[in-house]
């Protein structure tokens, strides 16, 4: 243990000396005194969306901001599934990822929110939050306690109408005619540019598939995983080994989602419910199974849309139990579609089966109506890396963000910075990452 806390220390320290030397010695790497200077990001969540924002709204703006998100909408893991008719008309949506922004830790992110909360992106969720815990080893003894409304200023912010919206307008802003190129769908590939003479060449190109994205002169990278060997993003970007040597250092948790739609209202007096494992893990295990938050998602601040009958859930995993369920020796080797059907299933299931229970906890015990309950819709999701671990995290807890000026490339992302794992970390690393663009740069 000494030797591995000296060697991760020792790490930390060489990264961020070479990271300051790096400052005093590149600050006009890539300035160009006549050419704007273009600007790639790498994924859409809070994390891309902040770096792009303070980017567009710098002093004498003269960046060029394109933003490539592989999936089909903006968010990352703030995202919003929305489900439509045949004529493209929303009929309901979820939260399938981030379920609300807690009360800011930082002077800046309290500001940041209040200005999203006066232009109508965020508002509070005024809904009612309990926990679930096992008091003894008996089952008999679960217990129900139903939070009381907080009177300390901590509050649960969400996106308004949905989740995705915070991030979906920071791309979408206009600043003296300029704007940010917003692509999805298309996994964006990073490949370094050779050249003997870098005066006027963009180090980088990106490319989907065989099809030429862009050529560009700085690229931010949000997801950590990019620098997996199995990933594309960056398998030709000759990126610096300390950028990947680092990641070592960052676990992600697994996580479990699946989102259901009902035909009428659950009988139960709580919009969201933390199941709490640390209470008696067995018995939480044997009554909840995979459950560890389940959120009546409706009941969040414009989210009823164009149907206001059904009520719409999202169930999340436990760690503990998520991984359990995605290493079944049925699951490996299985398709994407087959993981989520199956994740989908078993908490189904689960939730139905734990429905009886809850409403006995509360005082209600009308056994009729849970058996009558219809389920209109139902999907389950898999997040491959839903949040980074704190086991290993202490590393970045200095750093904001990570940069290398030779290379014109900034890694951001929740696992940086004191505030880790929270929307709030993403959004003060990608700022971070976009200003030692602008340091770099020389504006």
């Amino acid at each position: 243990m000494p030797s591995t806390l000296a060697t991760t220390a020792l790490l930390l320290i060489t990264t961020i000396f070479i990271t300051m030397i790096r400052r005093t010695t590149s600050l006009a790497l890539s300035a160009k005194t006549n050419d704007r200077i273009k600007v790639a990001i790498l994924g859409s969540g809070m994390s891309g969306c902040s770096a792009a924002a303070t980017l567009l709204d710098s002093p004498n703006n003269n960046f060029d901001i394109s933003v490539y998100e592989g999936g089909r909408g903006i968010g990352g893991r703030m995202s919003t599934r929305r489900v439509t008719d045949e004529s493209g008309n929303q009929l309901y949506q979820f939260d399938h990822g981030c379920q609300y922004i807690s009360t800011p830790k930082t002077e800046c992110f309290r500001k940041e929110l209040e200005k999203w909360k006066e232009r109508g992106w965020m508002k509070p969720w005024k809904g009612t939050f309990a926990t679930v815990s096992a008091a003894s080893t008996s089952s008999s003894d679960i217990e129900l306690s139903i939070e009381e409304p907080s009177l300390d200023g901590k509050e649960k912010y969400v996106g308004y109408p949905a989740m995705n919206t915070v991030c979906e307008n920071l791309l979408l802003q206009t600043k003296s005619e300029q704007t940010i190129n917003v692509v999805t769908g298309k996994q964006a590939r990073a490949v370094a540019v050779h050249s003997e003479e870098k005066t006027g060449q963009s180090p980088w190109q990106l490319y989907h598939k065989d099809e030429l994205l862009g050529s560009y002169d700085w690229l931010v990278v949000t997801d950590r995983n990019s620098a997996q060997e199995l990933r594309p993003d960056l398998a030709d970007a000759n990126i610096n080994m300390e950028f990947k040597q680092v990641n070592e250092h960052v676990e992600s948790v697994k996580s479990c989602t699946t989102m259901i739609a009902f035909d009428e209202p659950l009988p139960l007096p709580f919009d969201g419910l933390t199941f709490d494992y640390n209470s008696n893990k067995a018995v939480m295990r044997e009554e909840f199974k995979s459950l560890g938050w389940a959120a009546r998602d409706s009941s969040k601040p414009g989210r009823s849309g164009n149907n206001e009958i059904l009520e719409c859930w999202v169930l999340q995993s436990n760690p503990e139990e998520a991984l359990r369920l995605l290493e079944l020796d049925e699951l490996q080797g299985a398709t994407l579609p087959q993981i989520r059907e199956k994740i989908r299933e078993q908490m189904v299931n689960d939730f139905i089966d734990c429905i009886p229970t809850l409403m006995a906890k509360s005082g209600c015990d009308d056994s009729k109506q849970v058996s009558t309950l219809k389920i209109v819709d139902s999907m389950g999701h898999r997040w491959g890396a839903a949040f980074p671990s704190f086991i290993k995290q202490e590393l970045f807890k200095e750093m904001e963000c990570q940069v290398f000026p030779e290379q014109q490339f900034v890694a951001c992302g929740d696992y940086f910075g004191t505030y880790a794992a929270r929307v709030e970390g993403a959004f003060l690393s990608g700022r971070a990452a976009a200003n030692e663009v602008l340091k770099c740069v020389g504006r």
